[in-house]
């Protein structure tokens, strides 16, 4: 999905299951966000081969969150900085500005968490989750907590994947833009799909 925003071209999308060298990104992109679920399986298998691919991509910025494929790169700080190349920003419950544009993520941990006491801190342009929120391009799979909080917080764009049937799709809030950034399904169903 590509936006048009504050003289930046951002390109999100998610869900890429180890097809990543199908993707195409514009060549105009030069924010690139990756909402998660990027290896093949449950592991680190794969994920030096995405991000290879991801940073020959001229981007003035690369941001990842992790899906629930990554979810070791949310266990072990160690394993994030030795596996994420310098130049990807990870977000994990944390927010990051660049140039003006504010890009916040709320962890799988934390949306899987119990005690679920999710909060944003501030307005943010671009909220980035792996998880829909509840009843929203969701498969029946989203989070009410989260729906709760984007409701509260009322970022300008929520971008997530995770339901790969209603990748690519868009539906409005009365504040916030919804987008479904999940490539699976169109990456399976290319020629030579798995």
């Amino acid at each position: 999905m590509l936006f048009n925003y504050k003289e930046h071209r951002i390109f999100a999308f998610s869900d890429t299951h180890g097809m990543h060298n199908r993707l195409h990104i514009p060549e105009e992109a030069d924010i690139l966000l990756c909402a998660g679920d990027v290896v093949p399986g449950f592991g680190k298998d794969g994920t030096e081969d995405f991000f290879s691919w991801l940073l020959s991509h001229p981007a003035k910025l690369y941001i990842f969150a992790a899906g629930n494929h990554e979810l070791f790169l949310e266990d072990s700080l160690e394993q994030t900085i030795s596996l994420l190349p310098k130049k990807v920003v990870f977000l994990h419950d944390s927010s990051f500005e660049f140039d003006g544009i504010s890009f916040g993520n709320i962890s799988m941990r934390s949306l899987q968490s119990k005690e679920q006491n999710i909060h944003l801190a501030g307005k943010m342009d671009f909220l980035k989750t792996h998880i829909p929120p509840e009843g929203i391009l969701d498969e029946g799979r989203g989070s009410l907590p989260l729906l709760l909080e984007v409701y509260r917080s009322q970022p300008r764009f929520h971008v997530f994947g995770h339901a790969h049937s209603c990748g690519n799709q868009s539906k409005s809030g009365a504040f916030t833009e919804f987008y479904n950034v999940s490539q699976f399904n169109e990456l399976k169903n290319q020629d030579g799909g798995q």
